[in-house]
C-alpha cells in the first residue's frame, strides 16, 4: 500500500499542477478546462472506498483553494462530499466498464459543480446561467477524460485491486 500512497500523491500533484498552471490552457475546449484532480479523486473513492476518496479530496482541494483566489474550503467541501457519495457505492454496485464510467464521472462533475455554484452564490461570485456555460461542458469533458484515465489508474493500482477483491 506504501507504493500506492506514492502513486496518489504523484498522481495528485501532477493534476493539481495542470490544473493551476496557465501552461496547460492549451487542454481547455470551449473556455473550459478539465478537472483532473476531480477524476482522481472519483477514482480513489469509486475503487478504494468513501475515507481514501475523502482523503484525497481533502488533500488536494486545500491545495486547489490555496492556488486559486477562492475562499478556503470553496473547492474543498464539494470534492469531499462527492467523494463520500461515490465511496459509498463503490465498485460493489457499480461495475467498473466504460457504460458505467462516463455516467459517475458526468453525474459527480454536475454535482460537485452544482455544490460550488451554491456555495459561490453565497458569496455572490456566481449565476445560474453558468451550469450551461461551465458546468455541463466541464461535466462532459470529465466524463470523456475518465475512460482512459480510469484504465490508466487500473493499470498503476492493479495489485492493489486484486488484493482488495475488488475485481
Amino acid at each position: 500500500m506504501n507504493v500506492s500512497y506514492i502513486f496518489t500523491a504523484i498522481i495528485l500533484i501532477v493534476s493539481l499542477i495542470m490544473q493551476g498552471h496557465s501552461s496547460f490552457d492549451v487542454l481547455r475546449i470551449g473556455g473550459v478546462k478539465p478537472d483532473m484532480t476531480f477524476i482522481a479523486i472519483v477514482y480513489y473513492s469509486y475503487s478504494f472506498g468513501s475515507f481514501y476518496g475523502e482523503a484525497t479530496a481533502l488533500f488536494s482541494g486545500f491545495f486547489h483553494d490555496s492556488m486559486s483566489n477562492s475562499p478556503l474550503g470553496l473547492l474543498t467541501l464539494p470534492k469531499v462530499i462527492v467523494a463520500f457519495a461515490i465511496g459509498l457505492f463503490g465498485r460493489a454496485v457499480i461495475k467498473s466498464n466504460v457504460l458505467t464510467i462516463i455516467p459517475l464521472v458526468f453525474g459527480a462533475s454536475v454535482l460537485k459543480g452544482v455544490i460550488t455554484l451554491l456555495l459561490c452564490m453565497i458569496f455572490h461570485e456566481a449565476s445560474v446561467s453558468d451550469i450551461a456555460y461551465i458546468i455541463l461542458p466541464e461535466s462532459f469533458y470529465n466524463a470523456l477524460l475518465a475512460i482512459p484515465l480510469f484504465l490508466v489508474f487500473d493499470k498503476i493500482y492493479e495489485n492493489e485491486l486484486g488484493r482488495e477483491g475488488s475485481y
